[in-house]
């Protein structure tokens, strides 16, 4: 397969996969944004900083594509499509991970153990889980024959194939974060929390709910942080390293789907 032909539509490939980084990027972030500036400027009042952050972050994620449409709308550089994923999942987490758990241990008015506690938790999980993620999915790259299944290698370039997720999936099996009994426990401290939050604190109503939803979707936040780490070593690492190991650009496939 020449060069010239896998490249053959790379603008407007580029283009769709642009659009929908874009996209992903405005809604997930603009619920981020409202939830930031509702709950912790309007209601608490403690702090405008949450949805300022919020702000930052959503203009960074919209951006960041469109920037890479200017820079790389002639190319088909595979890197370029894991670039634009990494970003629209980085939209995600903003919401679920920072916004949803991060925001609350940081900024709701709490006792200072329970806020150690959460920040502790939360914190020492996605760092173990970034950690163990990376070195799970890097040994097993390293140790089989990953690169040779999911990647075409021609005289001029290298091409990744259409099932090249399909190929991972087949023969890597990722640790879930989710746990059967996560979902009781949740559902048995939240009526506590509730109760406690009333006797000591006039924001009981807002701060059980925000306790509800960062406790239900931090596994989620979690699998998001793995899926991320999957996107950066697979669709940009990997690639790089083969760039420079082989000397040729790593293009995406005309008929990949993803």
């Amino acid at each position: 397969m020449r060069n010239e032909v896998v490249a053959c539509g790379a603008e407007k490939s580029l283009s769709s996969a642009v659009a929908q980084a874009v996209w992903t990027g405005i809604l997930l972030n603009a619920l981020a944004v409202a939830l930031a500036f509702t709950a912790y400027k309007f209601d608490y009042g403690v702090s405008g900083l949450p949805g300022q952050i919020s702000v930052a972050i959503a203009v960074a994620c919209v951006a960041t594509p469109v920037i890479c449409w200017l820079v790389c709308r002639r190319t088909n550089k595979f890197i370029v499509y894991g670039w634009l994923r990494l970003v629209s999942l980085l939209s995600a987490y903003a919401l679920i991970g920072i916004a949803f758990y991060f925001y609350y241990f940081i900024f709701a008015p709490m006792p200072v153990f329970a806020r150690v506690a959460g920040l502790a938790i939360g914190g020492g999980l996605s760092v173990y889980w970034t950690v163990y993620s990376y070195l799970a999915l890097t040994r097993h790259i390293a140790h089989s024959d990953f690169e040779g299944r999911a990647f075409d290698i021609d005289d001029g370039a290298i091409v990744c194939r259409k099932d090249f997720f399909e190929t991972l999936d087949a023969a890597y099996a990722e640790r879930s974060p989710f746990v059967k009994w996560h979902s009781w426990i949740v559902m048995a401290l939240a009526p506590f929390f509730l109760v406690l939050s009333r006797l000591l604190s006039m924001y009981f109503g807002t701060g059980g709910v925000l306790f509800f939803v960062a406790a239900i979707t931090f596994p989620a936040s979690l699998w998001l942080i793995g899926v991320m780490i999957r996107v950066g070593v697979t669709m940009i690492q990997l690639p790089h390293a083969m760039e420079r190991k082989y000397r040729k650009p790593v293009l995406m496939a005309r008929d990949a789907s993803f």
